[in-house]
């Protein structure tokens, strides 16, 4: 042996994450490799280890940070042993690769179960092992894609868990997705309120992933939630059950795994996602609530709010931007035009009688619907019994039967009603009866007072108010005030009354005037 090489590093490799956990293949490769520098009386200096890294890859970090080592180690030099000629590499160009990168630094390659050979001959032989293992390397993989695709045509995932899901060893169906409860709680409440837009925008979700501190739930390095993080929350069919891989040709079918949404959820909130998003401009001002929903009486167009800057300080107003507009003066102080806007708001209440007699028409159509429900869950519920008992007696057949293939056919038939009743399972498991009497009560709430409710409420909200109770945005004049609004329902009862009232003839005045009547017959 040259006697310039006295020291070594030592190079090992697994290439899945399971030989990391389970085996010890690289304590057993370390261990080869300390011994066979120990015969030939080498100082071992560094082990580099790659855990998880596939041999076909020639940017490995162990391997990288080696060669940086011989490059800082220059003055010396180095054997670098290696267990396998497979650890070295699988693939063939990267094999030539890193072979050369190690003899430019005038490393020796030394394999437990190999001897390289400079020759012609040597180089061919070489050249067909890692040929061989790149080969292995193909096969391996083919194998493994073949199981996993089988695996995803039964419905079963198989590739990294999504977000709140984790693999559990199942007796019935082996590795199985299972979801983290305290995660997906939250991420079940998020998912349906988009579904239901009680989360208008991905901006919401956002923000209520935030509010329940959903990165310090998931336990991980995440710095801060993302858009694309978001988005793909927003997208992932395996919270409803579904199972798809376009890339393998994988068509939508139902998982086996528990679901934390319906799938008429999820499907309601990807047609949300294709609709564009009516975001907010920015140079949106919240401090003019009144921008773009009350119109100018003279010429139609929606007004704006801005802010001038005086000699002295700033003045805020609304105006008419319409410059063939007549209207004169066009500014207004948001102080007037807010003002008379809350007024206008308190003379279009709802009147109680009106109120009451909605609350008992409303309950009473919820109290209906909560009878459906029932009658409905009642019928799913012999129907799951039915399917229960059909499961029994296939079961019963199947050590009855002489034949393979009736069998499997009962097992298969087994496996498609066990399917159907978990399916009942997840349906009823996800769907809650709200408690009405809550919700009627706000509800019936800002009916009852809507200035009340739009002067405490955020911009956002105002917004939302504002097209609840109009049809067309109200016009404002500086000089009349606000015209006669076209309201909504319910809003619109009262002054569809006060129509009414108006048009009736006062008796008083039908008697004056008959009274007058030429062909009257005197009373004297």
């Amino acid at each position: 042996m040259d006697t310039k090489y006295t020291k070594a590093v030592i190079y090992c490799r697994v290439s899945s994450e399971k030989q990391v956990r389970e085996g010890g293949g690289l304590d057993s490769q370390e261990h080869r490799c300390r011994e066979y520098t120990r015969s030939l009386g080498l100082d071992v200096e560094r082990v580099f280890k790659d855990e998880g890294i596939s041999g076909g890859l020639f940017d490995r970090p162990a391997m990288q940070s080696l060669i940086q080592y011989l490059d800082d180690h220059w003055q010396d030099k180095y054997f670098v042993i290696f267990d396998d000629l497979k650890r070295f590499a699988r693939d063939v160009e990267v094999h030539l690769r890193l072979k050369a990168e190690l003899r430019v630094r005038e490393a020796k390659l030394r394999c437990l179960n190999y001897n390289f050979d400079d020759s012609a001959e040597g180089e061919f032989v070489e050249t067909i092992f890692a040929a061989q293992n790149q080969l292995e390397r193909k096969q391996n993989r083919r194998q493994v894609c073949q199981k996993m695709k089988a695996r995803l045509e039964r419905g079963y995932w198989c590739f990294n868990p999504p977000t709140g899901y984790e693999y559990k060893r199942d007796k019935e169906h082996g590795k199985l997705l299972v979801p983290i409860e305290s995660i997906t709680k939250v991420l079940a409440e998020g998912l349906n309120a988009f579904a239901e837009n009680r989360l208008l925008n991905q901006i919401d979700f956002l923000n209520y992933l935030k509010s329940k501190n959903f990165h310090g739930l998931l336990n991980r390095n995440i710095k801060q939630i993302t858009f694309d993080y978001v988005k793909r929350l927003l997208t992932e069919p395996l919270y409803a059950g579904i199972v798809v891989y376009e890339k393998w040709d994988i068509t939508k079918r139902q998982g086996h795994h528990k679901t934390i949404i319906t799938e008429e959820a999820f499907n309601k909130i990807q047609i949300k996602l294709k609709r564009p998003e009516s975001k907010p401009r920015q140079n949106d001002n919240y401090d003019f609530p009144l921008r773009r929903v009350v119109s100018c009486s003279v010429c139609g167009v929606n007004m704006t709010g801005s802010i001038n800057k005086g000699k002295y300080k700033y003045y805020p107003h609304y105006t008419c931007s319409n410059k063939e507009c007549g209207a004169s003066p066009k500014n207004i102080a948001p102080d007037k035009l807010e003002g008379e806007y809350l007024q206008l708001l308190e003379n279009i209440t709802v009147e109680p009688e009106v109120i009451e007699m909605s609350k008992i028409i409303a309950t009473r159509i919820w109290e209906k619907k909560v009878k459906n429900l029932s009658t409905s869950y009642k019928a799913k519920e012999a129907e799951k019994k039915e399917l229960e008992q059909m499961i029994d007696d296939y079961i019963d057949l199947i050590p009855k039967t002489s034949s393979a293939s009736l069998r499997v056919r009962y097992e298969t038939k087994i496996e498609e009603l066990d399917r159907q009743i978990r399916k009942f399972n997840n349906e009823s498991g996800t769907k809650k009866v709200p408690d009405i009497t809550e919700a009627l009560s706000l509800v019936f709430r800002f009916v009852g007072t809507p200035a009340e409710t739009w002067k405490n409420a955020s911009y956002e909200a105002k917004i939302l108010i504002h097209n609840m109770i109009f049809i067309q945005n109200p016009k404002y004049s500086l000089a009349t005030g606000f015209g006669t609004p076209v309201l909504s329902l319910p809003f619109s009862i009262k002054q569809h009354f006060d129509d009414l009232d108006s048009n009736m003839v006062d008796p008083t005045r039908f008697e004056l005037a008959t009274s007058s009547m030429p062909w009257r017959r005197s009373t004297s």
